[in-house]
């Protein structure tokens, strides 16, 4: 085992060593150790002992001049805040055991590839007493008991995880326990839930995650709304079940994010769509790296709320769902209605203010670019203006919802004239965004709001407002360019008697 850490790890762990009593044993644990077995990086190290680890904690702290605090008075759980030579967050997590014994800590954790251990006072042999190499080898994800998963129905969001991070099969028994655990989720806690689920939307297959969270019965505590869009058949030009039409969209928008901004060449597959028309919009692959990894709130990036967006899209569908004259199904206001359900969603999974809102905008304003495709010409200046006025910064989200929006609804019945449009309409709204903001998004106004007032005797208020972005609209479209001609603009939107 000692040949599976690295320089930087083997410093640090003989660091802590040193900083042992006479008598104290320390084992690293868990997802550490199948990492190292699996020649993965480390992200975190967890330790426990026999006896309170506060102390120890503290001492490593002290040696090595880092923050230390405690997690946990109850379980005696101390966390040293490391950073890795990367200077990525790399934290150093001290327990006591679960049980008396190490071996009954490992046999109280939630999965035998997690229930290893190594001592830091011999580095060299693996502790495994439910054989969790051997299920690492054979790619098996078994519970380490038959209870482990109702003990914790959280697990359940791990599992689903494990097995698509590490290319896993489910034990042959373990289905069953799933989906029996999962009715226990509401006695966890949302935040718990909300963690474990973005973990699977950070996933390697997102999408595959995601149809086992319904298959194993998790929406319906998680997610209750979405169970629904299961009753929902294929409404043309839909080609799949609203559940699967969901499912595809959360698919193909991570294949986009792959395939635009990590450079992902085994992404880019056989289908005509993934060609020459796509690659267009490479050139923004760095603007697109850079605004997909950040975090609205810390932790948390907008990939994953993006993905989250796709799972949500058509949330409002069911209840808006309306049989037609023309004997079709139609959901008339179902992206107004789902941007309401969708933010309700995300505060029962406790996500900030501001990266609801963001959800709520991405839901709501999901189909604003269709009639943009449906033009069947380039979007005008006037038009990209007003789309992003009601989208934001949201609307690069947007774009790419759309594009999976639409590969997933016309599947193989696209026709490559409705795709080539889809793709000069987001190079446009890309464009517009990132080479021409300062014109076409947000040009700066010719008046300000105290030139209205002492131009044309206006008092603050919403008045001011409305007239300001009319003004910006007009600018954005190139119909106005002087303050002389933005005067005029203003004077013909106002009763004659306040000029």
């Amino acid at each position: 085992m000692r040949d599976n850490f690295n320089p930087e790890i083997l410093t640090l762990l003989e660091v802590i060593q040193e900083e042992l009593s006479s008598g104290e044993d320390l084992y690293l644990v868990g997802g550490a150790v199948r990492d190292l077995l699996l020649k993965r990086e480390l992200h975190d190290l967890d330790f426990v002992m026999d006896e309170d680890p506060r102390p120890l904690a503290k001492r490593v702290a002290m040696r090595l001049n880092l923050d230390f605090f405690v997690l946990d008075d109850v379980r005696h759980t101390a966390r040293v805040v490391y950073y890795n030579a990367e200077g990525d967050l790399a934290p150093l997590d001290f327990v006591e055991f679960t049980g008396t014994t190490l071996e009954e800590d490992l046999r109280n954790r939630d999965f035998t590839i997690n229930a290893m251990a190594v001592s830091i006072r011999d580095l060299s042999s693996l502790i495994d007493p439910l054989g969790g190499e051997d299920d690492l080898v054979e790619c098996m994800l078994i519970p380490c008991s038959v209870h482990a998963l109702v003990d914790d129905p959280v697990r359940v969001l791990r599992g689903i995880r494990f097995v698509h991070q590490f290319h896993l099969a489910y034990a042959s028994s373990l289905p069953e326990q799933m989906e029996e655990a999962a009715t226990l989720l509401q006695k966890t806690s949302n935040e718990r839930q909300r963690d474990e689920f973005f973990r699977i939307l950070e996933s390697p297959l997102p999408a595959s995650g995601l149809s086992d969270c319904y298959r194993f019965k998790v929406f319906e505590t998680l997610i209750p709304p979405l169970v629904e869009q299961a009753f929902v058949p294929a409404s043309p030009p839909h080609v799949l079940p609203l559940l699967d039409h969901t499912l595809s969209v959360v698919e193909h928008c991570d294949w986009l994010l792959k395939y635009l901004y990590q450079g992902d060449e085994e992404a880019a597959g056989s289908h005509w769509w993934q060609g020459k028309n796509l690659s267009a919009l490479l050139t923004y692959s760095s603007d697109l790296e850079a605004y997909f990894d950040e975090e609205i709130t810390l932790g948390r990036r907008k990939r994953s709320l993006m993905l989250f967006g796709a799972l949500l899209h058509d949330i409002g569908k069911p209840l808006t769902m309306k049989m037609g004259e023309d004997g079709r199904l139609h959901f008339y206001s179902h992206d107004r209605v789902g941007a309401d359900i969708a933010w309700e969603i995300a505060k029962s999974l406790q996500l900030s203010n501001a990266e609801s809102d963001w959800l709520g905008t991405l839901v709501r304003c999901h189909m604003r670019i269709l009639p943009m495709v449906n033009a069947e010409q380039p979007p005008d200046r006037r038009s990209i203006f007003r789309f992003f006025g009601q989208t934001g910064e949201v609307g690069v989200a947007v774009v790419l919802l759309s594009l999976a929006d639409t590969l997933a609804t016309y599947g193989n019945t696209l026709s490559e004239d409705k795709w080539k449009q889809a793709i000069i309409v987001a190079k446009a709204l890309l464009s517009a965004w990132w080479d021409q903001r300062n014109r076409l998004v947000d040009p700066q106004p010719l008046l300000d709001g105290d030139e209205l007032q002492d131009m044309f005797g206006l008092k603050p208020g919403k008045q001011i407002g409305k007239l300001l972005y009319s003004l910006r609209e007009v600018q954005a479209a190139g119909e106005i360019m002087s303050k002389e001609e933005a005067i005029s603009f203003i004077k013909a939107r106002l009763p004659s008697k306040t000029h």
